[in-house]
């Protein structure tokens, strides 16, 4: 017998009485904005690509057309959780959001994005693992998702507001519980790389998500409601969360715990804060009543973490210094219009202030680029939010800027890696980019996995190259490991002791590229954080492995994803599941922009340019050696067993993973190698 469940804006829909799966939830809401019509559908129907990132590349295979555009109504919002979400595993509050992006260049293909924050556990707690948007409304709406149903409200009044303020206006409207997911003025007027907010201070940051939402007239997206996510195996699960969560406390499982780490600002009530549910790590900063200096009457609170810190400027090692409390103001600020810290602190910033260097330009058609001064960048901030004068260019992001303003072109290369996104853990060429100290030859891993994702790989791929630099005798000194020990955990881990090894240049890198390639996937899937998992490298145990609670750390993942869904599939197998999403994506990418091994390739050009820091062990800079460089390719397509002359993935390859109807489809396209 069917419940009748009633949607605010459509019309009834029945829908069976199913048994909640462990793990999930068991429903997927669809939501058409320009028809008011709201479905739902059973997430099982997709549990073979694990959850988030995995769900939202069969969602977008199956619902989106080739020549769709992210601005077209038709281009599909999703957002996903995974069966981790909401339950107590470490670090388990990570929300996807995928579509087609307006940030990613040249291509605006389908890729993804994160936020962390409790949005996942509320709408999990509503009743649903995601959401699918699409269509248009005709004028400013938000989604109220609460306890089995969906409305769509209007939301002229929240329209041309902050996030904090939309934040607090539907907190005040809905209920205290309730998590939001919100654009600011940048996401309304279509900036490039608008972000969508949740509490504040987590985001879907690179992606330009925020302006799709702002593109649909969505405004937000408010969730809440009271349901368990239930557990397989609840004894065992707690058990195994108990275990891991203690290992991660203890000192020599990470160089430097977080608690360990020197206060910046004591006098603004400084304290560790997490970003999701259940963290152990803790990386944010809380902050309170820091005084404005742009605005001297006002008092911000909130975190700061990851490249937020890099508002400050000088103490953070960046070429302007405006001290904390204007850094904090300055992060703050752009929070509130919903932009993206990345793009503009690494790359429309870095790329302006190199024009002025080379006397290209004094300002921007009035607007000051003295970024010593906060109320230069205050100014710069609003502009682009508003889309007011120059403004108007720099929302296009740095590398469509530099060819609208036909300004410093030249300095765009060594700033943006690929794809339209700035240096992120890839070496960063000397004069150029400043995303994160990495050494040749690690960088090499980074450069494959630049060079086969579809946006800045690291929101997911921290893994290899900050890890091994982090444990590094170099880095971190006794709290690391040997040269020895850190070759000994590469050869248990990828097969090849060469991995770790300072003097190894090009030898074995397209393993560890390929092996986190999947255990980005596995995570973005499940819902934990790219920051915590996996572990790889430990000074509590002998053999330098981590291991807790008769678990590997390699596979704490695995053990927390059967405990919780019961799903009897062994180690090999997830891992499979996750190679099968890493190639879903790439089919996607294939039919919808011919994607093939010569577009892999144009990231090549930026690793030739001179590395920014020094290996200490080779004592010179560093550069990428195209002919050998290639080779690397052609063993990272072998490993995929993909075609190295096209770079796209062979029938046989598909079939094994369960995806024969994608090499039909590609096959009937002439796609196929």
């Amino acid at each position: 017998m069917g419940v009748r469940t009633y949607f605010s804006n459509c019309n009834y829909k029945e829908t069976g009485v199913d048994e909640q799966p462990y793990g999930w939830m068991g429903k997927i809401l669809r939501v058409d904005l320009s028809s008011g019509r709201i479905e739902k559908e059973e997430t099982l129907a997709y549990k073979e690509f694990l959850g988030g990132r995995g769900i939202a590349a069969k969602l977008a295979w199956d619902g989106l057309g080739p020549s769709v555009r992210p601005f077209d109504p038709e281009n599909l919002l999703i957002f996903m959780t995974g069966p981790l979400a909401g339950t107590a595993a470490p670090s388990s509050g990570k929300t996807l959001v995928s579509s087609l992006s307006p940030q990613v260049h040249p291509y605006e293909w389908f890729t993804h994005s994160s936020m962390g924050g409790h949005w996942a556990r509320g709408l999990k707690g509503a009743g649903f693992d995601g959401i699918v948007i699409t269509g248009r409304a005709e004028r400013p709406v938000y989604l109220w998702v609460h306890d089995g149903r969906a409305e769509v409200r209007p939301a002229e009044d929240l329209w041309g507001l902050g996030t904090y303020a939309t934040h607090c206006a539907l907190r005040a409207r809905l209920g205290s519980e309730v998590s939001v997911a919100a654009i600011g003025q940048a996401g309304e007027n279509l900036c490039r790389f608008a972000t969508i907010m949740t509490e504040t201070d987590a985001a879907a940051g690179q992606g330009g998500f925020g302006a799709v939402m702002g593109c649909k007239k969505l405004k937000a997206i408010a969730v809440g409601g009271s349901k368990a996510v239930l557990l397989a195996r609840p004894e065992e699960f707690e058990e195994r969360v108990r275990a891991i969560a203690e290992y991660m406390r203890t000192p020599g499982s990470w160089p430097m715990l977080a608690a360990e780490q020197p206060q910046r600002a004591p006098q603004y009530g400084e304290m560790r804060q997490s970003c999701a549910d259940n963290c152990v790590f803790c990386c944010a900063r809380y902050y309170t009543d820091v005084p404005g200096v742009v605005n001297p009457q006002a008092r911000y609170s909130g975190r700061m973490f990851c490249v937020g810190s890099a508002f400050v400027g000088r103490a953070a090692g960046e070429a302007w210094n405006l001290g904390f409390e204007a850094g904090f103001e300055m992060k703050s600020i752009a929070d509130d219009y919903g932009l993206n810290h990345w793009e503009v602190l690494k790359g429309v910033v870095p790329w302006l202030i190199r024009c002025r260097q080379a006397g290209l330009i004094e300002d921007l058609n009035g607007l000051s680029l003295d970024f010593n001064d906060p109320r230069a960048w205050a100014k710069m901030l609003r502009a682009i939010s508003l889309r007011e004068g120059p403004g108007a260019a720099l929302t296009e992001g740095g590398v469509r800027a530099a060819s609208l303003l036909e300004l410093g072109q030249e300095f765009i290369r060594p700033i943006y890696t690929a794809w339209g996104f700035a240096n992120h853990w890839d070496g960063g060429p000397r004069n150029g980019g400043s995303g994160n100290r990495v050494v040749f030859p690690y960088w090499l891993v980074s450069a494959l996995q630049w060079a086969m994702a579809s946006r800045d790989p690291f929101n997911s791929g921290h893994d290899f190259v900050r890890d091994v630099t982090m444990w590094a005798p170099f880095t971190s000194g006794e709290r690391g490991l040997t040269w020895e020990e850190l070759g000994a955990v590469a050869k248990a881990l990828y097969g090849s002791a060469a991995v770790a090894d300072p003097r190894s240049g090009y030898a074995d890198k397209a393993l560890p590229a390929v092996w986190h390639d999947h255990r980005s996937a596995l995570k973005d899937s499940i819902s934990l954080c790219d920051r915590v998992f996996p572990r790889l490298f430990s000074r509590v145990t002998a053999d330098r492995l981590p291991r807790a609670g008769g678990m590997e750390g390699h596979y704490f993942e695995h053990c927390l994803l059967r405990s919780a869904t019961g799903l009897e599939l062994d180690n090999a197998e997830i891992d499979r599941a996750a190679e099968r999403v890493f190639n879903l994506e790439r089919a996607i990418h294939i039919r919808h922009n011919g994607r093939s091994r010569q577009d892999d390739e144009t990231v090549i050009p930026y690793f030739e340019l001179e590395e920014n820091w020094v290996n200490p062990v080779l004592g010179e800079r560093q550069k990428a050696d195209p002919v050998k460089f290639r080779r690397l390719m052609d063993e990272y397509y072998e490993l995929r067993g993909w075609d190295p002359k096209t770079g796209r993935p062979r029938r046989k390859v598909l079939e094994s993973l369960g995806l024969k109807d994608v090499a039909d489809e590609l096959e009937g396209s002439g796609l196929l190698p």
